[in-house]
């Protein structure tokens, strides 16, 4: 009986061990690329056609992109429990001009729900999607976190693009678009 349960810890223990390990190796190889896409937004950049390098007021770089992400990249376990829902986020909005901006910001053609999470050092008006106090100049939002949640259902996720926009970071007392990345989601032939 004693080694009866020595033999069942001792089982348990590597199946334990074996799920950790195996967790482990699989976030490192598929989650940091597959989950929510992290990305620097500075303003003003104008419309982000292609990879580029800004420059900071402090003679700092900030690199922006369009975002393309291809969901048939996922992992497995993102395919089985979560196929309609995609996800990005920013921890980086840097005024990189030389005046002050109090920014809003949207999303152009949309056809999905998206779900905003923001949260930073200036207040955020859910209701206009603006904050409500300026950026200074070289300056970015102070504990910044901004998650959009894109819900997918199954008819868009039968095609070979389910969303193509833009993210507009505009400004909110003028209007004025400051700087606008282009956004897609696909599947690819890869």
């Amino acid at each position: 009986m004693r080694y009866k349960r020595l033999i069942y810890s001792a089982v348990t223990v590597l199946i334990i061990a074996a799920l950790s390990v195996g967790a482990g190796a699989y976030a490192k190889s598929t989650l940091n690329r597959t989950e929510l896409v992290h990305f620097f937004i500075p303003f003003p950049a104008g419309s982000v056609v292609r990879p580029m390098t800004v420059d900071k007021p402090d003679g700092g770089k900030v690199f922006t992109r369009p975002i393309v992400i291809n969901v048939n990249e996922r992992g497995i376990l993102k395919r089985i429990f979560q196929p309609g829902l995609e996800g990005l986020s920013t921890h980086w909005l840097i005024n990189i001009d030389s005046k002050p901006h109090r920014i809003g910001m949207k999303f152009t053609n949309v056809n999905v729900p998206i779900t905003w999470e923001v949260a930073g050092a200036i207040p955020w008006d859910p209701q206009s999607q603006t904050f409500k106090e300026a950026v200074a100049p070289g300056e970015q939002i102070r504990d910044l976190g901004i998650d959009w949640l894109f819900l997918f259902p199954l008819e868009v996720r039968a095609q070979s693009v389910w969303y193509e926009g833009s993210l507009v970071i505009f400004d909110a007392d003028t209007g004025e678009d400051l700087t606008i990345i282009p956004v897609k989601f696909q599947v690819s032939s890869k």
